[in-house]
């Protein structure tokens, strides 16, 4: 009555009622209509001071243990309207009871289990009945044939090991289909399927009602609420009726609501809440950064003052060639030479001191003692577009990964108009750990808007990337996360290794190799020792989920969102590592694909060295001066050496050739020497750097393929005036690599068997 669902009115009738009948008031309440079983146990809780058996089980150190109810028969727990949970301890049993079975739940403990204590759990009759589902679900599989005894151990083994809901545990390691499932839930628990009410009065979807809930939370319960079916109940469609999960977050947005459960599979429900949310889900995929932080997305190329600032130095050159040819030439080839012999310098810096790392070398045996059940769901989003040919060995190559599957999310994200992919990823019958996302078609069509429409269903803690040729090492994940545990509360993202498994195939191949084996083997540990801002490969990139939505995603008008998007945690003072894992891909083998993917990646690199030098105040107050040096330096740095490469080269051939006694007024006697240097030891320090990545991977065949480099940098800038043309001309154009082109096997690099560090 205090609460206001008993009047004093009623309870005369209440009285009545309960010596007619002679029912607990729990019932007398619930047939009368006055108030249902789930909102009489929540008061009795509070009034008893029992905890609620759908609070106990969403607490992440409980975990239900279905052996101890083996010791009678399912049928026995439903009459009495109790359950054995789990052991508190050795002599203490948790209990989950009834109202009406609350007075002599002791007299059935004692009975089977003499000299024991209990603890109760206040549940109502629908959650034990639930219970008794989940304890009947392996007699009803095995009785099918869906599954042997043994197999139904195992099941229950995994269940008490990880703590998966047991559906998933089914149908993720493809024991049973998820609609094989269905109809044995449909037949234990009495609650109809999805497909059995469409066309039925019963089938319709209240968009507004869906909408009270976060789409998230959806995602990540499998749950769709559909419609009230009257003032007190609300059908609910849900993946796994036995989930209390679920109840306790639909109780929390409708207090007290009888909850009546519709079934359906994992795809029905993400298919429902897709057609809800679609136009949503499209625009934050697009415009939720430009929304949020407009400052930080290249929607827009060049600002109003960078405009300004281009045209005040492209008018006070043309003034000083006009006026003072000499001194101007002198002037520009000055800061070139400067600039070109800090970078060197620069990145001699960080390549002694990666070299020296050792900080990010998990253990063997720490990795191993890593259990399955404090394990979270990960999340892997795959961006599939026009690649056919790869789908059967992509999902072959995420089976290998050595991670419990029931807690892998992989989220295959696929151009709702790409039939070919989509009938291709069909045809390959991927696990059910993996979903079809299919991205509406907009523009701009780039792999930054798709993840971030995956990044909409992703239900893991954690996330990661993998392009649809990657070879992960098979524990990654696991790297990952101990590298998550061990570091700062704020490392935000930890970034893998890349290398190519096809890298003997031709120049190409071998050159790109070794620029990446020098990259995330040298470079990048050198910049996570000395916590600077870190730009991440396109691939492998592992994120705390919930950190990644508050950065906004990924920025879809940057052609190499992955590097805004490292530069970007810096900038928001969040840090960015690495970890001793590898992910083997494929290195374009042909030219003209070469030239189209790189030109892309410096064009994105121009992007973000645009987009976070909009204000160079505001970036130096938050990064710091060493930081926003190094991010000047590491981006900057790198536009400016592969547009100026081939400019110092005409000049150092014309005057080797002429002799011009005019290009001695260009430079000055101590800007020769630094010429100079750039030339004979800035280029061999470049070789020297590229040289020493064989060491850690034993790539030896590969040292003098180094020599090469002044060719492999021609390319470089030639694909980068390609880039400097095109952020004028196409800043979003999204140049496509074709992949599978290579003629080397994936097995070329066996998994797993990632080089160890040789101390070089």
């Amino acid at each position: 009555m205090q609460r206001g669902y008993l009047t004093p009115d009623q309870l005369p009738q209440v009285r009545s009622y309960q010596q007619q009948k002679g029912c607990s008031l729990g019932v007398a309440l619930k047939e009368l209509s006055i108030m249902n079983e789930n909102q009489y146990i929540t008061v009795l809780s509070q009034v008893n001071q029992v905890e609620l058996l759908k609070h106990w089980l969403v607490q992440q150190k409980h975990r239900l243990d279905l052996g101890i109810a083996r010791i009678r028969p399912p049928a026995y727990w439903s009459h009495a309207e109790v359950f054995p949970c789990a052991w508190q301890d050795a002599h203490t049993l948790v209990l989950a009871v009834t109202e009406r079975s609350y007075e002599h739940a002791r007299s059935i403990v004692q009975h089977i289990w003499p000299r024991i204590n209990f603890v109760p759990l206040l549940a109502t009759s629908v959650e034990i009945t639930r219970l008794v589902v989940q304890l009947n679900l392996g007699k009803q599989l095995v009785q099918s044939g869906a599954i042997t005894t043994q197999q139904w151990q195992d099941i229950l083994e995994i269940y008490r090991r990880t703590g998966s809901p047991i559906g998933q545990i089914l149908t993720r390691l493809n024991h049973i289909k998820p609609q094989k499932l269905l109809h044995i839930l449909v037949d234990l628990t009495g609650c109809p399927s999805y497909s059995n009410l469409i066309g039925t009065p019963l089938w319709s979807m209240d968009e507004h009602l869906v909408r009270q809930f976060d789409p998230k939370l959806m995602t990540n319960r499998l749950f769709i609420p559909l419609h009230h079916l009257d003032e007190y109940t609300l059908l609910v469609m849900v993946q796994d009726p036995l989930d209390m999960r679920v109840d306790s977050q639909i109780h929390k947005q409708f207090p007290g609501v009888e909850i009546t459960k519709v079934l359906g599979t994992e795809s029905d429900i993400t298919y429902l809440i897709d057609g809800v949310f679609r136009q949503l889900f499209s625009w934050q995929a697009v415009y939720r950064l430009a929304a949020r932080s407009p400052r930080e997305s290249a929607t827009q190329v060049f600002t109003p003052i960078q405009i300004l600032c281009i045209y005040v130095l492209l008018v006070l050159f043309l003034w000083g060639l006009l006026n003072h040819t000499a001194f101007t030439l002198s002037l520009v080839m000055s800061i070139v030479n400067l600039f070109y012999v800090t970078a060197i310098g620069f990145k001699m810096l960080l390549s002694l001191v990666g070299a020296v790392d050792r900080k990010h070398y998990a253990e063997p045996a720490e990795i191993a003692s890593l259990r399955d059940d404090e394990l979270p769901i990960y999340t892997i989003l795959v961006p599939v577009y026009n690649e056919p040919e790869i789908v059967s060995m992509l999902i072959k190559g995420l089976g290998q990964l050595d991670y419990p599957h029931e807690k892998l999310d992989v989220l295959l994200l696929l151009e709702e108009k790409d039939r070919v992919t989509i009938e291709a990823a069909k045809a390959a019958h991927p696990p059910h750990y993996i979903r079809f996302i299919y991205i509406p078609d907009s523009k701009p069509k780039t792999k930054p808007k798709a993840c971030n429409y995956g990044l909409a269903f992703a239900q893991g803690e954690y996330l990661t990337i993998y392009d649809a040729e990657d070879i992960p090492d098979p524990d990654q994940l696991k790297k990952a996360i101990l590298a998550f545990r061990h570091g700062p509360p704020d490392l935000v993202c930890v970034q893998a290794a890349l290398n190519y498994f096809n890298r003997d195939e031709n120049f190409l191949t071998r050159m790109f190799t070794l620029e990446y084996s020098y990259w995330f083997d040298y470079l990048l540990p050198g910049l996570d020792s000395l916590r600077l801002p870190i730009p991440l490969g396109g691939t492998s990139n592992h994120f705390r989920t919930d950190r990644l939505l508050e950065l906004g995603g990924w920025d879809p008008f940057n052609v190499t969102e992955d590097a805004d998007l490292g530069i970007r945690a810096s900038q928001r003072g969040y840090r960015v590592g690495v970890i001793d894992s590898t992910t083997y891909e494929e290195a374009n083998c042909r030219l003209k694909n070469w030239i189209r993917q790189r030109s892309r990646w410096i064009k994105g690199y121009m992007q973000t060295w645009l987009v976070h030098n909009r204000d160079p105040w505001k970036s130096l107050k938050t990064l710091g001066l060493g930081n926003w040096l190094a991010y000047q330096f590491f981006i900057g740095g790198t536009i400016v050496c592969f547009l100026s490469n081939p400019i110092l080269w005409l000049f150092f051939i014309y005057a080797a050739i002429s002799r011009a006694p005019w290009l001695e007024q260009l430079f000055p006697g101590w800007m020769l020497y630094i010429s100079l240097f750039n030339l004979i030891l800035g280029n061999s320090i470049g070789i020297y750097l590229n040289m020493i990545a064989v060491f850690r991977r034993k790539y030896y065949n590969l040292t003098l393929y180094a020599l090469l480099n002044p060719i492999y940098w021609l390319l470089h800038s030639a694909a980068s005036y390609m880039a400097l043309w095109q952020l004028f001309t196409k800043p979003f154009y999204w140049e496509k690599t074709i992949h599978g082109l290579s003629k080397v096997g994936h097995g070329a690099t066996p998994l797993g068997k990632t080089p160890q560090p040789q101390g070089n």
